[in-house]
């Protein structure tokens, strides 16, 4: 018990050093690096969405997932949950019964299996956007408008970057730089810093100089 006991608080200083590795210059050497993934994978993600379908989709490895899907009513214009779960395991997922709350919350269904129909996905086309989440280095993607390309986590905060379809103007640059927490990079990409439960709301390394 003693060993275990040691060896425990041996590898804990380890993960924590290894937690919050990435950063915001990490994130600008990987959209200039990548350049060619990331468009391959931004292609790739709005072909296999249906239309006015709206998805977010974050790999925890190559078959565990954070999945939440939007789908249209009856108005097209709206939206509502029809999925929402964290952890989902793709190889093994375990559909349980869904409480008023999650029905509420957590969308209208707890199927995996319904949703992949609606999709019109496969284990292939989750297996495919992992492979090009990884050649691009990103954990995650959601297709918004502009699409949403998740590059890691910097401690609590998740850091992403829109991708536009266009080169943003100088009005839109203005626009999409806060101070805060979001920052024009170059041509057609913003970067997104998006703080955790804890510290700060705002990264001081999108503050623009006067």
């Amino acid at each position: 018990m003693k060993i275990r006991h040691l060896i425990s608080l041996l590898i804990i200083p380890i993960v924590l050093s290894s937690c919050g590795m990435n950063s915001i210059e990490g994130m600008k050497n990987n959209i200039d690096e990548k350049s060619n993934e990331i468009t391959d994978l931004k292609n790739y993600f709005n072909e296999i969405i249906p239309e006015n379908y709206i998805v977010r989709i974050q790999y925890n490895s190559s078959s565990n997932v954070d999945l939440f899907v939007y789908a249209p009513t009856q108005d097209s214009t709206e939206r509502e949950k029809l999925f929402g779960q964290w952890d989902v395991d793709l190889d093994d997922y375990k559909e349980t019964p869904q409480t008023e709350y999650e029905k509420k919350y957590h969308g209208k269904t707890k199927s995996l299996e319904l949703v992949k129909n609606k999709l019109n996905w496969t284990s292939e086309t989750f297996s495919k956007l992992y492979e090009k989440l990884e050649k691009a280095n990103c954990i995650g993607i959601c297709n918004r408008k502009p699409i949403e390309v998740e590059y890691g986590f910097s401690g609590m905060a998740l850091l992403s970057f829109l991708v536009f379809d266009e080169n943003l103007t100088v009005e839109q640059q203005e626009e999409y730089s806060d101070d805060c927490t979001s920052m024009f990079y170059k041509d057609n990409i913003v970067l997104n810093y998006g703080s955790g439960a804890t510290g700060s709301l705002c990264t001081p390394e999108f503050k623009r100089k006067q």
